[in-house]
């Protein structure tokens, strides 16, 4: 099961840093996967991790990633 801190942490670069503010202001994961650029960036989240939030969101709905179960 996939969460968001799971899905941040599988994106990595500092991007985990924002569970808390996602948790709070989006609530679930399946919100995450469609959420636009704008909304992510009125919750505060600099333009480098809305881009790869997106990015690894848009590959996880077409099934080309998933993040790895246990943190390395």
């Amino acid at each position: 099961k996939v969460g968001i801190p799971e899905f941040l942490n599988g994106v990595g670069h500092g991007v985990e840093t924002h569970v808390a503010k996602l948790e709070s202001e989006i609530g679930d994961f399946q919100k995450l996967l469609v959420t636009r650029t704008l909304k992510l960036k009125k919750i505060g989240i600099p333009c480098k991790h809305r881009k790869l939030i997106l990015k690894y969101a848009h590959k996880y709905r077409l099934g080309l990633w998933r993040p790895r179960a246990e943190p390395v």
